[in-house]
């Protein structure tokens, strides 16, 4: 049996698409779908109140709110199936993913599975976001857990993921965790695992939605979300390992945090009084200085420019909120401009 997992807030717009869709796709196979109801406050409980009293697989549960990761650790506590799969209430699959699901994960007994899925942009437009098909050992996954962002598509989504229950079945979601809960849940399965398969096919449907998290609207308690995801990946990853390893993984701390956590506290910046921009700045540029510089400065040749190019832009911003002090920083014959933020404190 495969469990499938919804948590579900004020999701009454879109949780018939959703729901109807695994319906089509359920066809003969054994599935129990179990849906969290996380403190709605619009009409989603009738809505699912209506699926459940119509369909004996489909197990509805209601609970305070208390976040995506805390109605999904729900959904484990009571799933039953061999395998589980997460879909997000504001998305479909096609009518082939439980065909797919049981044929490459099932009857493969793989451990866990990764598949790519199509973006359902605000236009219309549909992009497509396969995976290079392969096949990883213990062996490599290893390997993998030092390079998390150079490897995102096996990371960032636990809705592109099939695990099998016994992986998982000692494992949580974060819940102090509210943005990249899921990069830190693949992070502690695949640190169990030995097995990982990865699959181009897209039966999985992720439809943009102007109010999520990782939409470019002004994101409250942002820094203190990602305060939290970095805590959270210090705590989970093995540190026991080789000064080279440790080396790559800080350098993928880096470039995680420069290439997709700044410029989300950036953007906060872009949707703020000017008046409070100046505060919010502070706040902002404070965040980790020290190991992300001093990762940053460990990283390759590669890694370094990246962040570098994000650090000219970031002085670009700094510069129009005020700021206009900057040091350079010389590691392995290259002049990095950094920010001096210590002229914040002083005016």
């Amino acid at each position: 049996m495969i469990s499938v997992i919804i948590a579900a807030f004020n999701a009454a717009a879109t949780i018939d698409r959703c729901i109807n869709s695994i319906d089509v796709a359920k066809k003969n196979h054994d599935i129990e779908l179990i849906v969290i109801d996380d403190g709605s406050k619009d009409h989603t409980a009738s809505l699912l109140h209506s699926w459940a009293s119509t369909r004996s697989w489909i197990t509805v549960k209601y609970q305070k709110n208390g976040g995506v990761a805390e109605a999904r650790n729900t959904g484990l506590d009571i799933a039953t199936g061999n395998y589980i799969v997460f879909i997000d209430a504001d998305d479909t699959i096609d009518d082939w993913y439980f065909d797919f699901v049981f044929e490459q994960a099932v009857d493969r007994d793989v451990e866990m599975l990764a598949f790519g899925h199509k973006r359902m942009m605000l236009d219309g437009s549909v992009i497509k976001r396969p995976n290079s098909a392969a096949e990883y050992s213990r062996q490599d996954i290893e390997t993998l857990q030092l390079r998390v962002t150079e490897n995102r598509h096996i990371y960032w989504y636990a809705c592109t993921k099939v695990y099998r229950k016994n992986l998982i079945a000692e494992l949580r979601f974060d819940s102090d965790v509210k943005f990249g809960e899921d990069g830190i849940f693949n992070i502690a399965c695949l640190s169990k695992a030995n097995r990982l398969s990865v699959l181009p096919d897209c039966p999985y449907n992720y439809y943009e939605n102007a109010t999520s998290i990782t939409s470019s609207q002004y994101k409250s308690g942002l820094l203190e979300s990602i305060e939290a995801d970095y805590t959270a990946r210090v705590r989970i990853h093995d540190w026991s390992i080789s000064a080279t390893e440790k080396q790559v993984l800080l350098s993928d701390f880096a470039r995680s945090y420069v290439e997709h956590m700044l410029p989300y506290l950036l953007n906060n910046l872009a949707h703020i009084d000017m008046k409070k921009r100046r505060a919010e700045l502070i706040k902002t540029t404070v965040f980790r200085l020290s190991e992300l510089f001093a990762a940053l400065l460990s990283t390759t040749s590669s890694t370094r420019h990246s962040c570098i190019d994000f650090m000219f832009f970031t002085a670009l911003v700094c510069y129009d909120a005020g700021f206009s002090s900057t040091v350079l920083v010389e590691s392995k014959g290259e002049k990095i401009c950094l920010i001096l933020f210590a002229s914040a404190f002083t005016q």
